[in-house]
């Protein structure tokens, strides 16, 4: 079992890594999560905790802290449970109605989800949720996708990544970094 330890990420104070995991399996996305964290000013993170989850919960899972009156300090938590390879729900741009009354199709991958409507200053603005997915194969991917996805919320609400701070352009990030792992480790396997 791996064990809490500290990894320091910013000059002071560092980031407190707990880290709970019964697999070796997990070190390529902490190796990952420690070396994408040294690219940003992390003195406002606080800690970064990750487990295997409860069980019952699958996949992966996680959760930004913001600063409250209990912190004055960021706190990331990231769930691993498994088992893998699994595939993430992820939430897409909306498509919405067009002038016409018809709908654009859904993109190639993906799923149709509810029908919303919103009134306006006397308009009606229609659009349907998209669902895509993407599929980790093991824990250390896991890793570095729910990373990833929960650092955007800390990088964007510290202003250091642009963007709206949504769910949308979280897991578009978390995407962007597997996929950036995954070509990394291509290039390499090719020698």
């Amino acid at each position: 079992m791996l064990s809490t330890a500290l990894f320091p990420s910013s000059p002071m104070p560092s980031t407190k890594w707990v880290i709970n995991l019964d697999t070796l399996e997990a070190e390529s996305g902490l190796d990952w999560a420690r070396d994408f964290l040294s690219h940003y000013d992390t003195s406002q993170l606080e800690e970064i905790r990750l487990s295997q989850g409860r069980s019952g919960s699958g996949g992966v899972y996680g959760r930004c802290w913001y600063p409250s009156q209990r912190s004055v300090f960021y706190r990331i938590y990231c769930y691993v449970p498994g088992p893998f390879p699994y595939r993430i729900e992820t939430r897409q741009p909306p498509i919405y109605r067009l002038m016409d009354g018809s709908w654009p199709p859904i993109p190639a991958g993906c799923l149709g989800g509810l029908y919303r409507e919103a009134r306006a200053k006397g308009k009606v603005r229609e659009w349907r949720r998209v669902i895509g997915y993407t599929e980790v194969q093991s824990r250390g991917e896991g890793i570095v996708w729910i990373v990833a996805h929960e650092m955007f919320h800390f990088l964007r609400r510290t202003r250091q990544v642009t963007g709206r701070n949504t769910e949308i352009e979280a897991d578009r990030f978390a995407d962007d970094q597997l996929q950036s792992l995954r070509r990394h480790r291509e290039r390499w396997s090719r020698w």
